[in-house]
């Protein structure tokens, strides 16, 4: 009994030390508070460099939780050419596993503009980070061989790659199109299109 309670205390103080070693930048409270941190920065930015604010949003699809979902989308333009855009989006997924799929993803991009249409239409590159925080399903064999599923909440840290355009309706409103591709851990490709209304 002795043995047995020893080797237990053995065992707990070593997921203990597994607990304490791992790191911060996997937690994704830190990665939450981080993109919040960065948002209101650009925020500050824009505002004391008296940027053009475009702020609106609209709808979009993930290919990786294979769901709709909507976007929440700011464009501070520093100049005529080029244009910070933070966006927060939520995606509702199928299920998988018997477990109900879905994504949140905060986006910080930079547009480089080419005017195409006489200062209607323009096209841009998307270059940026992302963060994704994801519900999904699995399935998985146990230490007995029995066939099990669970849910899997994770987070992952990317780049995005991608395109877009914008075609201007009237001075204050304009309509987007933004296709792009998430690389990192979780890859997506994602499809937003949605409105801006210049302020």
């Amino acid at each position: 009994m002795n043995a047995l309670k020893t080797r237990n205390n053995h065992k707990n103080d070593h997921n203990m030390e597994l607990s304490k070693n791992v790191p911060l930048t996997n937690n994704p409270i830190m990665k939450t508070k981080n993109i919040v941190f960065l948002f209101s920065l650009i925020f500050l930015f824009a505002t004391q460099t008296q940027a053009q604010i475009s702020l609106g949003g609209g709808f979009g699809y993930n290919e990786k939780i294979s769901g709709p979902g909507f976007t929440l989308k700011g464009v501070f333009t520093i100049t005529d050419n080029i244009s910070i855009s933070p966006s927060a989006s939520y995606f509702f997924g199928n299920q998988v596993y018997g477990y109900k799929r879905s994504l949140f993803a905060g986006d910080v991009n930079a547009h480089y503009y080419f005017n195409i249409l006489e200062n209607k239409l323009k096209v841009y590159p998307v270059v940026g980070i992302n963060f994704s925080s994801y519900k999904t399903g699995n399935s998985y064999y146990d230490d007995l061989f029995d066939y099990e599923t669970k849910q899997v909440t994770d987070s992952a840290l990317g780049a995005n790659i991608g395109a877009g355009a914008t075609y201007q309706f009237t001075e204050k409103l304009k309509v987007y199109l933004e296709p792009k591709f998430v690389v990192s851990n979780y890859s997506q490709v994602v499809i937003n299109v949605g409105v801006l209304l210049n302020l």
